[in-house]
């Protein structure tokens, strides 16, 4: 049987064993230092005073946070007034440019069809009255 194969058999405990041991070592040397420190460091604030150290760090967040939030708000605010007034001034301009140039004439011309209609309408009366 392949798998009771004395060579293969010991290579793969010989790689699984290097493998392993490097495992190992980086676990020791690495990984357990990292997590014994934020261990103590959590036992530290959350035990023996810890609780007004966590308060005022709460504070500073909810301060920075406001403070953000606040900055943030007063540029939005600014970039809406800047936005809204210059969109109104180039509304203005457009308008005028468009009554000036185009809306002037055919208001002319509408006026001027509105008064021969009602001549029109006043004359056809003026000879219904008369009859």
């Amino acid at each position: 049987m392949p798998q009771l194969d004395i060579y293969t058999g010991m290579s793969q405990v010989f790689w699984f064993t290097i493998v392993f041991v490097i495992f190992y070592l980086l676990i020791v040397r690495d990984v357990l230092p990292t997590l014994a420190r934020s261990i103590k460091l959590r036992q530290k604030k959350v035990g023996g005073g810890g609780a007004s150290s966590l308060d005022e760090e709460a504070i500073t967040i909810n301060a920075q946070t406001a403070a953000t939030l606040e900055t943030s708000l007063k540029d939005s605010r600014t970039l809406l007034t800047t936005v809204s007034t210059s969109s109104s001034n180039w509304l203005d301009s457009s308008l005028t440019t468009v009554n000036e140039s185009t809306l002037l004439d055919l208001n002319k011309s509408y006026i001027k069809t509105i008064g021969e209609l009602k001549g029109r309408s006043f004359l056809l009366e003026q000879t219904i009255k008369q009859k």
